[in-house]
């Protein structure tokens, strides 16, 4: 039973940080970014968001995403 809630504790974090980013995706009309660089998501949050907060959680979760090659289908996070 201690197992199940502990895992539960370490689970609610990564939900509310996919729930923070995809809304913040939707509110900056963020691109996909499994189709941009890293770079390409960097300088497109530090010219969008002007949020400091904002743009940290936006930047780290689309920079996991990010294609290593947009050409491909190999992305940075994996």
């Amino acid at each position: 039973m201690k197992k199940v809630i502990f895992a539960l504790f370490l689970t609610l974090p990564i939900f509310a940080f996919a729930n923070d980013c995809d809304a913040l995706m939707k509110k900056y009309e963020a691109p996909e970014p499994e189709s941009k660089t890293m770079k390409q998501v960097e300088r497109w949050v530090s010219k969008k968001v002007k949020d400091p907060k904002d743009a940290a959680i936006l930047s780290e979760c689309m920079v996991a995403r990010a294609a290593d090659n947009p050409n491909q289908v190999s992305v940075a996070g994996k």
